[in-house]
């Protein structure tokens, strides 16, 4: 695989559901990256800082995975409280959205807070914004764990990391393992078409 195509699945992974995602109008866009800069400019206390490893946050038991990105684009504000006052889908689906807008630790919080409260992709995709480092046992160990939960990105990323020896022994029957969870939403959904293509590399 090229480091365009690690490229690739990591810009897909940061967007977990990309086909059901909806773009903020331009307005909602503005207001967004207004809020998203003052956050970033005055930390809001209930926002962790996004530090600790998503797989110490992991919790036991998984909450609801629903959240909308439509309905989070429409009232930013709302959507952050909602988060604010726990609720998992409106931390997921603030951290798409300011994401989209900026890149910035703000995101990644969102997601950690989202983790946090049971919203596995939410381990995931912060676990992805981690990727750079050096040291990368903290995502891996981070996909590992959420993929026993069956989160499809998490499978696709273990199994990358298994396939290419990235971080980790190589290891391709423990990695089609992985790649089996990776279509629970579909053959259509990216995490599945990506684990496609990893399965063709290593021979299915």
């Amino acid at each position: 695989m090229s480091l365009r195509t690690l490229n690739i699945l990591m810009v897909a992974l940061s967007v977990a559901v990309a086909a059901s995602l909806i773009r903020p109008s331009p307005v909602s866009a503005a207001d967004a990256a207004r809020i998203v800069e003052e956050m970033v400019a005055s930390w809001p206390v209930w926002l962790p800082k996004p530090d600790q490893c998503p797989a110490d946050l992991m919790s036991a038991r998984d909450g609801s995975q629903q959240y909308s990105i439509e309905s989070c684009s429409a009232d930013v504000k709302q959507c952050l409280e909602r988060c604010r006052a726990g609720d998992a889908g409106n931390c997921y689906s603030a951290a798409i959205l300011t994401q989209r807008i900026r890149n910035s630790p703000v995101s990644q919080a969102l997601f950690q807070r989202a983790c946090a409260s049971g919203f596995v992709s939410g381990c995931t995709n912060q676990a992805a914004g981690m990727e750079s480092g050096v040291d990368q046992s903290c995502a891996i160990r981070t996909y590992e764990m959420a993929c026993d939960h069956n989160d499809p990105w998490a499978c696709t990323m273990i199994g990358f990391h298994l396939t290419r020896g990235i971080g980790v022994d190589k290891d391709h029957d423990r990695a089609k393992q992985a790649f089996a969870k990776s279509c629970r939403f579909g053959d259509d959904d990216d995490a599945c078409r990506a684990a496609k293509s990893l399965l063709k590399e290593i021979g299915n």
